[in-house]
């Protein structure tokens, strides 16, 4: 069956529509991608994959990514963008629930996915929504503050003198760890790469050791900081599992 991609705006987001060109529909899935990526391609394949399932599925480009792209992600250093991050993930995370409810509203729950920075959008979101089925942070991390301090140790900068106070207290105050009643989904997938050093693992292991019940399942691959296709086949199953 044929697949469309529709490229649209929608409230002034840019989008990437990927539907059977006839329905009915199985759900709602929202796939984000990651740090400096785009819609067209930070999950392209997954969201190809998933409408050829069944399902209808919106990529948006990130906030201040994409077609919408402002500075520091133009010209400014690394610096800058890193500590712009945290700001993309909460905007991205406010768009999609504006999104749902003002245009997707036809179908009452939905799957988000998140890859990598997108990943943070999707726990974030799962604070700030109750419409979640399923939640599947790929090559993320639930931790945004030891995510901020790590990448800038990759860089070989210090925390405190590269973050001012006020950033930091920002950065806690959509941590997912520190507001984890509000944490809604029916399910949540976390996958990681043993070998991943843009985001390491240890972290979303925490948190699954930590919080584990029947509704939150892990597996670590033997991959670095990419979406294997043995990823990419978990994720389809997890979708499609009632």
């Amino acid at each position: 069956m044929k697949i469309v991609l529709h490229n649209t705006r929608k409230d002034t987001i840019p989008l990437l529509e990927y539907y059977r060109e006839k329905g009915p529909y199985k759900g709602l899935v929202f796939v984000q991608h990651g740090y400096q990526s785009t819609k067209e391609r930070g999950g392209d394949m997954l969201s190809l994959g998933l409408a050829r399932l069944g399902y209808f599925v919106v990529a948006i480009d990130a906030f201040k990514h994409g077609e919408r792209i402002q500075e520091p992600f133009v010209t400014g250093t690394e610096i800058e963008r890193l500590a712009e991050a945290f700001v993309v993930v909460k905007r991205t995370a406010l768009d999609l629930v504006r999104l749902h409810h003002n245009h997707y509203r036809i179908f009452e729950t939905f799957d988000m996915i998140g890859v990598s920075l997108g990943g943070l959008v999707a726990y974030y979101l799962a604070t700030r929504t109750t419409h979640i089925r399923k939640l599947v942070p790929v090559i993320s991390t639930p931790d945004f503050l030891a995510q901020a301090r790590h990448s800038l140790q990759i860089a070989g900068l210090d925390l405190d003198t590269y973050f001012t106070e006020d950033k930091l207290q920002f950065i806690s105050s959509i941590n997912p760890l520190n507001q984890l009643e509000k944490l809604t989904y029916k399910e949540l997938f976390i996958l990681c790469g043993n070998t991943d050093q843009i985001v390491p693992m240890k972290e979303s292991v925490e948190f699954y050791n930590n919080h584990k019940t029947e509704q939150i399942s892990l597996r670590v691959y033997d991959a670095e900081h990419t979406v294997s296709r043995e990823m990419q086949k978990d994720i389809y199953n997890f979708i499609e599992r009632d």
